[in-house]
């Protein structure tokens, strides 16, 4: 279908203007360091090439535009495939609409973290499925009075420092015992090794999520370990006056695949501490029942107000278990 000069140059100028755009938003999120609030890490060098990407093609979009309309031709981009310009306006700012519409929110939203809102609609995973039996459930091996059975050591929630038994007393066996594996677990059960031999259990950003899974699934091994971890305040209606999870958004690629984790704590002055606030606690891991389902808690001693990280979001480590 023939058209006007014009009217294919139009087409062309809104697509440039709608491909530069994009761009240009990319390079705005990165100046302004706001890229981490909507992409992961990794993904970023990713990100930041596509940018590249989509100036070049709406560099070309708009020399095709100039040309259609000095060269007075109809430069449809026909493939034989449908690939049509729209046919009249209403389809044209139908179509370019929806391009333009997120563009314009990206703009026009002030930038933010995600927080209990978002959290409350996915729901925050408090305890990843506990897979692995607590050794306690563990039939017991033939008596070694050269190993010290863990079947029979109690470790209370609160110790004091010289009551504490010193893993480093416990034999392979009965750290065999502690740490039962499968298939899926051999690495939770390796590094959980590497952890109960900690005075302080710091969970880091790069293994925020290896780690609580780790807690959890060997959680009997941790009962009274110290334990440090940052992450904003997450409230549910649920909860007792004294609790509130400490919670951070796990992504994969953006912002839009993020999931909620997080450790509840328990702290005597937990109404001090505004919803959606950052802190950093610190105290001994317990368990807790919350919906009639045990999971792990901090049974916290002591609590620092904080900034948000620059990068506030977590990623599943991908090099974990291949050490």
């Amino acid at each position: 279908m023939h058209r006007h000069p014009s009217v294919t140059a139009m087409h062309y100028l809104a697509r440039a203007l709608l491909l530069a755009g994009f761009a240009f938003f990319i390079v705005h999120l990165v100046r302004a360091g706001d890229l981490d609030l909507y992409i992961a890490s990794r993904m970023q060098f990713i990100v930041k090439c596509s940018a590249l990407g989509l100036y070049a093609v709406a560099a070309q979009q708009f020399y095709s535009a100039i040309r259609s309309w000095l060269d007075g031709k109809n430069h449809d981009p026909s493939c034989d495939c449908q690939h049509e310009m729209p046919a009249t306006w209403g389809r044209s700012l139908l179509l370019y609409g929806w391009f333009a519409l997120p563009l314009i929110i990206g703009f026009a939203v002030p930038d933010g973290l995600l927080g209990s809102s978002m959290a409350s609609a996915k729901g925050v995973q408090f305890t990843p499925q506990q897979i692995v039996k607590p050794y306690a459930e563990i039939p017991p091996a033939a008596p070694d009075p050269t190993v010290i059975d863990p079947a029979v050591i109690e470790l209370p929630i609160e110790k004091d420092d010289e009551d504490e038994i010193p893993v480093a007393e416990l034999s392979d066996d009965a750290l065999d015992l502690l740490f039962p594996t499968d298939a899926f677990t051999e690495s939770y059960a390796r590094f959980g090794r590497q952890l109960v031999d900690q005075d302080l259990i710091q969970v880091t950003d790069k293994q925020f999520i290896e780690t609580l899974t780790t807690l959890d699934l060997y959680r009997t091994a941790f009962i009274g370990k110290n334990i440090q971890l940052s992450g904003f305040v997450y409230r549910e209606g649920s909860m007792g006056q004294q609790q509130f999870g400490v919670s951070r958004f796990a992504i994969s690629c953006c912002s839009a695949d993020a999931s909620p984790y997080g450790v509840m704590a328990k702290f005597g002055k937990a109404s001090e501490f505004a919803t959606d606030e950052w802190v950093t606690v610190t105290g001994k891991l317990s368990t807790a029942l919350y919906n009639d389902i045990e999971i792990i808690q901090i049974d916290v001693t002591k609590i620092t107000k904080i900034s948000p990280p620059e990068d506030p979001y977590v990623t599943q480590d991908l090099d974990f278990g291949l050490e």
